[in-house]
């Protein structure tokens, strides 16, 4: 974690685990797996299970659609009185242990979840395909492996899906298509979900004091779950009950009503996360999950290619925005290609690679016939090696150099734009007041 405590951790229903996990990361925010307690209460609460039909329904619906603490109290109350469990003791430890597992209690500590469902999975769903009940430990090790690589190609083709195609936009807002072209895939849908439902939340203000307004959102109909949201004009920041940013670190649709309601066009920077992007990778992230991967996997051709094909794409579509970012680019990928046939050229390219054309291995094949001929001595050999060893060693860093300068250049752009866009806003929304 680059020498960081992770924000947030879910774990399982294990007591020793809960203690360790305290002791080794006391700062962590960490939470119990919500899908495990729905498992063991198919144990714990089988003779419910099996003559209420309904009981899995209405428990989940308590845990999982509580949308306050005291919802969730009354829910969860009703719940044991109306099936007779008041002295469950499964239950009761359950309810104590509340504000490790239930969502409405974690709902101000970041953990990323994009929906409800998602954790249903699990490990099962990492290793669907690779292990079952006959899988040795010998065998697990590999197939673990190999289990890191189907999910790694995974995201490269969720990656490459999020490049290469368009998503349909459902509305002619510009915040719309500015997330499209900032998040990824996935996360797009989930926020033009939120931002269609804008529609059916109006957004009503009940208090200005100064630049901070108070606005109350609620759907048609549904006047008893209204949310509300504070929005100050002058720092564009607004925060909502329903704590959906803090929680997922995507922007709710009651903010997004308030930002319709106050013609606010664009999203502001300070509500797109990085690790929604599609620039998520850049720099050391990419590196650093690079590293993380099986030999297997960093030395696949089929890896290898599309990862500089996708870094490609993306200097190509950034490099294309303007002039000067455009001057920038071209610079640094000539550069950069000279140092690749520079290296290319001294044969380390070919000696990693596993596949040569005709022509390479014909020149390799004379360059050691040649060395053949010469007969060079060992220290020679020692001395050449050592000497392409150091101009390859200073060439990588020189190309890192480079590529450091071109992102942060890049970086640094699309920061000024989102600054501008909203510096923009500002003025409009002044003027109109």
């Amino acid at each position: 974690m680059s020498g960081h405590h992770p924000v947030s951790i879910t774990m399982e229903p294990d007591r020793l685990i809960q203690v360790a996990v305290a002791q080794v990361l006391p700062e962590t925010r960490y939470r119990i797996c919500k899908w495990s307690i729905f498992r063991e209460s198919q144990e714990k609460l089988a003779h419910l299970y099996q003559s209420h039909p309904t009981f899995e329904t209405e428990f989940k619906r308590c845990v999982n659609d509580s949308e306050t603490n005291d919802e969730f109290e009354s829910n969860w109350k009703s719940l044991l009185e109306r099936y007779y469990i008041m002295d469950n003791e499964w239950l009761q430890s359950m309810y104590s242990a509340r504000q490790q597992w239930v969502p409405v209690y974690m709902r101000d500590a970041f953990f990323g979840e994009l929906s409800v469902s998602e954790g249903s999975g699990g490990l099962n769903l990492f290793f669907d395909g690779y292990i079952n009940a006959s899988t040795t430990i010998q065998m697990l090790v590999k197939q673990y492996e190999k289990a890191i690589v189907g999910w790694h190609e995974k995201e490269l083709k969720a990656d490459y899906d999020t490049t290469n195609t368009t998503p349909v936009l459902k509305t002619p807002s510009p915040m719309e298509k500015q997330a499209a072209s900032l998040y990824t895939r996935r996360i797009f849908k989930k926020f033009q979900e939120e931002l269609v439902e804008t529609l059916a939340n109006p957004a009503t203000k009940v208090d200005d004091s100064g630049t901070v307004a108070t606005y109350r959102v609620a759907k048609f109909g549904e006047d008893h779950k209204a949310h509300a949201v504070s929005f100050n004009s002058f720092e564009m920041k607004a925060t909502c009950s329903c704590q959906m940013f803090e929680h997922l670190g995507i922007i709710c649709r009651h903010i997004l009503a308030v930002f319709r309601a106050k013609n606010v066009l664009t999203l502001p920077s300070q509500y797109v996360l990085k690790r929604w992007t599609r620039n998520a990778r850049t720099g050391a992230v990419l590196d650093e999950r690079a590293s993380e991967l099986p030999n297997n996997s960093r030395e696949s051709l089929t890896v290898r290619y599309n990862n500089l094909r996708q870094e490609a794409i993306k200097y190509v579509e950034e490099g294309a925005k303007s002039i000067h970012i455009y001057n920038v680019a071209m610079d640094a990928l000539q550069e950069a290609a000279k140092k690749v046939a520079a290296v290319k050229s001294q044969g380390s390219g070919a000696t990693q690679g596993g596949n040569l054309s005709n022509g390479g291995s014909q020149e390799l094949h004379a360059t050691e016939e040649n060395q053949m001929s010469a007969y060079p001595s060992v220290d020679e050999k020692e001395k050449k090696i050592h000497e392409l060893t150091a101009e390859l060693e200073n060439t990588n860093q020189r190309c890192e150099v480079y590529r450091a300068n071109l992102l942060a250049v890049l970086r640094d752009m699309e920061d000024q734009k989102l600054k501008l866009s909203v510096k923009v806003q500002n003025a409009r929304l002044s003027l109109k007041e």
